[in-house]
């Protein structure tokens, strides 16, 4: 990687013009840098494409996409919630905005999402190359070596591969592009360019609070390139310091009781060490990528100092880090430029204030690594011209740790495919994670895993025995394999902690309503809706309730009010159409139930439903279609034929009347 030779004046040559072979070997010499960057463009390519299969996960994709009503549509109150409100306890409207792109072009089909993210990898793949390439005094075979470890580092897998890391990737992108853009004004002088600094920082902003250290990294710019400082530097920063306090501002409104989880439970020695072992961490983790996890939980404390013995070493070796960046101050600026560079952009995420379950996190890595890969750069290319290493060594040594780092990542891409495979492989690094299991627990019970979701929650409940979410889901999945009693058993332990917990108090309604206890059922829902009167499946329970006592006509306002409040709660459109049949307005019942089947197509008790209705009605070429539909999807069923023989029957058509009678003879039908 040695620096490029001073350029000298050639004297003429009278041999012939050379020849296209020559030419193009040529070309292919002066460009291999930028040949050897497309190259490691496609291998990044390689390592990502997986990812196009991948599916949403609970882990924040809720959040920001699958549940998520503001990027559904493009009108002005959700325009006006993106820019105006946090969302997931953060403010970041650009990344809502391009996540809302994503939904009107494919909806909730995750190739879409996945491929903005790779593509916006690929981009800042790009400006990494030509970032490192000016700070590095335009030695392309140096910044060739940042690009490709930034390309396809394990440690950003998670950036890239995790939908709700889009505002890490398109931040980047801003942020990389603006400085490039002041690197460029302070070469030019051209103010042209550093409005477009400005610009692209403020954009970087929008996408990702992270940025609002981009002023500080111009300073250390100023710093590599030796300017004076006086009161124009200062100047030319206060608009971007300004921006980077709006952004500061607005972050920390969007996190205040949300994000920000308590430190109580940690002292002040602790909380350092926290910071510590963080710090290093990204540095040890550029060169050894082992023990990769989704999340690495705060440690388990017994008791004030048992924390594990990374904690108590991380301080030392930071230590001699520092003190190795003192030292390199006698030669170069390039070791501390590139250490700063990387504190900067990681010193935010220092768990000194514990933000989240995490005590760090790869994604963070993401920019910051750039600034230890120019270190490794410079370092590797001083020690190539002062000749301690022969420079064939140097390059085979850097292609083989690019390729250790592409099998590394090519193998962490598909840890991302979907929920179970993410809190699988924590659990692998992390057996006592609570989050891990409840998560993954989560998934299964989504998935009517109850099996396997039963031992999970179980197992979270046993690390966290008063966690509220999870014996609420451990009582669901109780009530779904029918033992209502334990899933009460699990709520009225829910309710111990918080009385007004209203899954629990919901949850516990159902059970009681499988036990027959419509009195007790009741109670709970009235108290469900007498803390939240919005909760639209606490107005569908309910309807459940009365029905069932038989107040049909108060059954039907309970479920018309669910629908109110949430006009795609499907459940209640089925059993109002139920409720309407019980009152014979087979008009309105008939509404429900077509529109039930606009969503479920597969439930043969619908058209069943709706072909009792229509016959009622007199109308029995519809009844007769509904029924053989029904038929169709349940063969097996005697009703659906003895519901069809009578619409036969009605409608004059004795023989099929009697052949459907005979197939529910066979079928078991008491037929006389």
């Amino acid at each position: 990687m040695a620096n490029k030779q001073p350029v000298t004046k050639r004297k003429r040559s009278n041999t012939n013009q050379p020849s296209g072979k020559n030419l193009n070997q040529g070309f292919l010499v002066k460009n291999k840098e930028l040949l050897l960057l497309a190259v490691v463009v496609v291998i990044t390519i390689f390592i990502y494409a997986p990812a196009l299969h991948n599916k949403f996960t609970t882990w924040d994709d809720r959040e920001y996409v699958t549940e998520n009503p503001y990027i559904l549509a493009f009108t002005h109150d959700n325009l006006a919630h993106i820019f105006t409100k946090p969302i997931a306890n953060n403010y970041h409207p650009l990344t809502m905005l391009t996540l809302a792109l994503n939904y009107h072009v494919s909806g909730m089909e995750p190739f879409s999402y996945f491929l903005v993210n790779i593509i916006l990898h690929l981009f800042n793949i790009i400006l990494t190359y030509y970032l490192a390439y000016l700070i590095l005094g335009k030695n392309k075979l140096q910044a060739l070596f940042v690009a490709a470890i930034f390309a396809v580092h394990p440690m950003h897998v998670e950036s890239v591969a995790w939908i709700s890391e889009r505002k890490d990737v398109l931040y980047s992108a801003f942020f990389l592009s603006g400085l490039i853009s002041w690197i460029l004004f302070l070469d030019k002088r051209n103010w042209s360019w550093y409005i477009f600094a400005f610009f692209l920082f403020a954009l970087a902003g929008l996408s990702k609070p992270s940025s609002v250290v981009f002023p500080l990294v111009l300073l250390l710019i100023d710093y590599l390139n030796k300017r004076k400082f006086d009161m124009m530097l200062i100047t030319e920063k206060i608009p971007f310091f300004l921006v980077s306090a709006a952004i500061g501002i607005a972050t920390l409104n969007a996190q205040i009781g949300n994000a920000l989880v308590g430190t109580v439970n940690y002292n002040i020695i602790q909380r350092l060490l926290f910071a510590s072992y963080g710090l290093f961490f990204y540095i040890f983790k550029l060169f050894i990528p082992a023990g990769l996890s989704a999340l690495h939980p705060f440690p388990l404390l017994h008791h004030s100092m048992s924390m594990p013995w990374p904690f108590f070493i991380s301080p030392v070796c930071n230590l001699i880090v520092l003190g190795l960046v003192l030292y390199s101050l006698k030669y170069t600026r390039y070791i501390a430029f590139a250490f700063l560079f990387y504190l900067v952009n990681i010193m935010l995420t220092l768990q000194f204030m514990q933000v989240g379950s995490a005590v760090v996190a790869e994604r963070y890595s993401y920019i910051s690594y750039i600034g230890l890969l120019i270190g490794v750069a410079w370092l590797i290319n001083r020690a190539t011209e002062k000749k301690r290493f022969p420079a064939a060594y140097m390059h085979a040594g850097c292609l083989l740790f690019f390729g250790l780092m592409t099998f590394v990542a090519f193998h962490r891409v598909p840890v991302w495919k979907n929920n179970e495979t993410l809190w699988t492989d924590v659990l692998e690094q992390y057996p006592d994670s609570f989050s891990a299991y409840n998560s993954r627990g989560f998934y299964y019970l989504n998935e009517k895993m109850l099996d396997k979701a039963l031992p999970d929650f179980t197992r979270a409940l046993e690390l966290q025995p008063s966690s509220l979410e999870v014996l609420s889901n451990r009582g669901s999945i109780y009530r779904m394999q029918n033992l209502p009693r334990l899933a009460i058993d699990d709520y009225n332990r829910a309710l111990t902690i918080d009385p007004n917990y209203l899954l629990a108090i919901s949850g516990r309604g159902n059970a009681y309503f499988t036990l027959g206890l419509l009195d007790s059922a009741l109670t709970d829902f009235n108290r469900a809706l007498a803390i939240n009167p919005s909760m639209a499946i606490a107005h569908g329970n309910r309807g459940a309730v009365l029905y069932r006592m038989g107040l049909t006509e108060r059954a039907v306002e309970d479920y018309s009010s669910g629908i109110a409040i949430d006009p795609n709660y499907t459940d209640a459109y089925l059993n109002r159409g139920v409720g309407y049949s019980t009152l014979q307005k087979w008009d309105l019942a008939i509404s429900d139930y077509t529109l039930v089947l606009k969503t479920i197509t597969s439930n043969p008790l619908v058209y069943q439903w709706r072909g009792i209705a229509y016959r009622s009605k007199g109308e029995y070429k519809a009844a007769i279609n509904d029924f053989t539909e029904g038929i169709r999807l349940n063969p097996g069923s005697a009703a659906l034929y003895m519901d069809r023989s009578m619409a036969y029957q009605q409608a004059g058509m004795a023989a099929k009347a009697n052949e459907d009678m005979n197939a529910a003879r066979k079928l078991g039908a008491k037929v006389q």
